[in-house]
């Protein structure tokens, strides 16, 4: 490949400006250079996760060898008409670059300056970007002391790439204390379904689609309204229940977002039981719903902690309603009792999706409660108190097809099938290393049973596998599904799945 001359510094000194021909010429030859090896035509890479080295081999027609006489600049320049700017992205004949430039098409290119004459010779490579981060998991999870987020992404044939440290040139700064990832589901004519939500002790970031990158200026608290909200607010949960609808949870409080009307804006909290009140009682962390996509109308529910009783409210409710109980009902609303965790579940009766609440009472029993979220109906209420490591457990995921019910305590799996006539149990698996995360999918393959374990070890770092929980009424089992162990992760606690 030839290097290009350029005359551009010629054309401003004015050397083709008219003057008289004297006839009198004095010709010196320069040393002309050009790239006999290691440089191809086009390039490609995957943004934040490729590191692009090119070592290419120089021809030069006269001096090569005096040091320091050459000076080296590799540029990346848009082929995109709208984005004409240059980007120097080294100072160094051979080229080492992590590849942190936008996804898009760009032309690459390599000058050498000639510093005893100033004449600089550039040659030119394209360089395709393309971002591993349209469909993929997201882990979620800490490294070092920060929150660190990696990604699994799985091609067409069933392959993985795994990129990790994908906040390290993010934009944003390091945060603690990791919380949860949140990734609407989109329909492509519908953009304001989009949303990627990173959630953490020091806020919550919206990250950009495409390249995952942020900055500060998204973090949430931007787009609260409520006078009452602090700068270091953050969020805790984060749910779509319809195509506009948006719920958040957050410092025990609860909003709620109409995403078409007022794009990502969020205004005054509704935990409270009349609209003009001013007390307000402390939300749990998440809240009970009907996991769907396109569920548009339907109940919300809540835990207030202060009073110790379930909530509820709608996606137009300016407060929460309490609920009533009847007699010969299950339990009462009014639990009196300590929430341990909530879970949101794909398993159906009535058509309606079942949602979980495990709870402990003043006399340190253990309760499962069941209910449809969206007909405000209990289901049942059943002792789990004899449950082995029960008491040291809060990490649960409910079967989408089944009345079962998988935790983890240590790095011991346990399964309890909860039915009318009474609950068995039994231990599934010890991994040998603590179980951080457990995850039961309900949005990529969902209604299959599909789960994932995350554990971790301090040699080896995070690893997350992929199980299956089988359809068998006679017994509980689960299948290790091939292909599917992903290893050298951040310390993983949550987990989902990124649409496009």
């Amino acid at each position: 490949m030839k290097f290009k001359y350029i005359l551009s510094a010629l054309f401003m000194t004015g050397l083709f400006a008219c003057y008289d021909d004297e006839g009198n010429y004095d010709y010196q030859e320069i040393n002309e250079i050009s790239v006999v090896d290691n440089l191809e035509e086009n390039y490609s890479a995957y943004m934040l996760a490729d590191t692009l080295r090119i070592s290419p081999t120089l021809n030069f027609t006269q001096d090569s060898t005096t040091e320091g006489r050459f000076e080296y600049s590799w540029y990346l320049t848009s082929q995109q008409i709208s984005e004409e700017k240059i980007i120097k992205i080294s100072d160094q004949l051979n080229l080492v670059y992590p590849v942190t430039a936008q996804e898009g098409s760009y032309y690459l290119s390599l000058g050498v300056k000639d510093l005893e004459t100033g004449v600089e010779w550039l040659t030119h490579t394209t360089l395709k970007i393309t971002t591993l981060f349209s469909n993929g998991w997201l882990m979620l999870g800490e490294k070092n002391g920060e929150v660190a987020l990696d990604m699994v992404t799985i091609s067409t044939t069933g392959d993985t790439i795994i990129t990790h440290d994908i906040l390290k040139n993010s934009g944003l700064p390091s945060l603690k204390g990791p919380r949860k990832m949140f990734s609407t589901f989109r329909e492509g004519f519908k953009p304001w379904m989009a949303g990627c939500f990173l959630m953490t002790d020091d806020g919550t970031f919206e990250l950009d689609r495409k390249s995952l990158t942020s900055d500060v200026s998204t973090n949430i608290r931007g787009v609260i309204y409520d006078p009452t909200v602090t700068d270091g607010f953050a969020a805790s949960d984060l749910f779509q229940n319809g195509t506009y609808q948006r719920y958040m949870l957050g410092d025990n409080k609860i909003f709620i977002n109409n995403s078409l009307m007022n794009a990502n804006a969020y205004g005054n909290c509704i935990n409270k039981y009349s609209k003009y009140s001013e007390t307000y009682f402390k939300a749990y962390p998440e809240a009970l719903y009907q996991y769907h996509p396109y569920m548009i109308s339907g109940n919300q529910m809540v835990y207030d902690m202060d009073n110790k009783r379930f909530a509820q409210f709608t996606q137009a409710s300016s407060y929460c309603d309490t609920l009533p109980d009847n007699a010969g009902d299950p339990f009462t609303w009014k639990t009196g009792n300590e929430m341990i965790a909530i879970n949101n579940s794909l398993y159906k009766i009535n058509g309606s999706l079942v949602s979980y609440a495990i709870m402990k009472s003043t006399e340190n029993k253990y309760y499962l409660y069941s209910m449809l979220t969206s007909v405000t109906k209990k289901l049942a209420r059943y002792d789990i108190s004899t449950l082995p490591g029960i008491a040291q457990s809060n990490k649960f995921a409910f079967s989408s097809l089944t009345p079962r019910m998988l935790y983890a305590t240590g790095s011991k799996l346990y399964a309890c099938e909860f039915l009318p006539s009474g609950i068995s149990y039994k231990e599934l698996q010890d991994f040998g290393d603590e179980i951080t995360m457990l995850y039961l999918d309900n949005t990529k393959e969902s209604g299959k049973d599909f789960f994932y374990i995350a554990t971790y070890n301090e040699s080896k770092g995070g690893t997350v596998e992929k199980f299956q929980l089988s359809n068998d009424p006679n017994d509980i089992k689960i299948e290790k599904l091939e292909r599917s162990r992903w290893e050298k992760l951040c310390k993983v606690t949550s987990m989902c799945w990124k649409w496009n």
